[in-house]
């Protein structure tokens, strides 16, 4: 558990990095090209898009490692140790039920932008290879949530992951 705390942890930090300074890039790019030239590149909208995809499902997975999603702690802040445990472990479940769930629609629905040959409109891409990282950010997610509930049965705190693999 601990090793794939590290890899996705390095994982994350990268992939989050990359995109941002990506997604900037490209942005900064198109904004001159509107500009100066009076045309924008529609393929980057689309580069652009994809990248939000991709910063929200990383950025989600890191928020649950960070305990940084909302929450209504009104209501666990008056639990008791047990309480909160058990409130913990229900949220994980729910958790990995919706992550379940969604991934499986997910790559349903890849398979049929797969089969069905369906394109982007501006780079005429596949529109799978859009798609797929629904199914894999929410399955990023869905280990997430397996590993918080995982360190809730140890009675560890599940923070502690965040600084696993940064420092070595």
């Amino acid at each position: 558990m601990k090793k794939t705390g590290k890899v996705l942890n390095s994982l994350e930090d990268y992939i989050l990095a990359a995109m941002l300074m990506v997604m900037t890039i490209l942005a900064f790019i198109n904004v001159i090209m509107r500009y100066v030239l009076l045309s924008s590149l529609p393929w980057i909208e689309e580069l652009n898009r994809l990248g939000l995809v991709i910063l929200s499902y990383t950025g989600a997975a890191v928020a649950l490692k960070n305990h940084s999603h909302l929450g209504l702690s009104i209501v666990t802040d008056k639990l008791s140790p047990k309480g909160k445990k058990i409130a913990g472990l229900f949220s994980c479940l729910c958790g990995v039920f919706f992550c379940g769930i969604s991934v499986y629609y997910g790559v349903l629905m890849v398979i049929k932008e797969y089969q069905n040959n369906v394109l982007t409109q501006g780079m005429q891409w596949p529109e799978w290879l859009f798609g797929i990282w629904l199914p894999i950010g929410l399955a990023v997610l869905c280990i997430r949530f397996i590993q918080w509930g995982v360190y809730l049965v140890q009675g560890r705190d599940f923070k502690d992951t965040s600084k696993e693999g940064n420092n070595g």
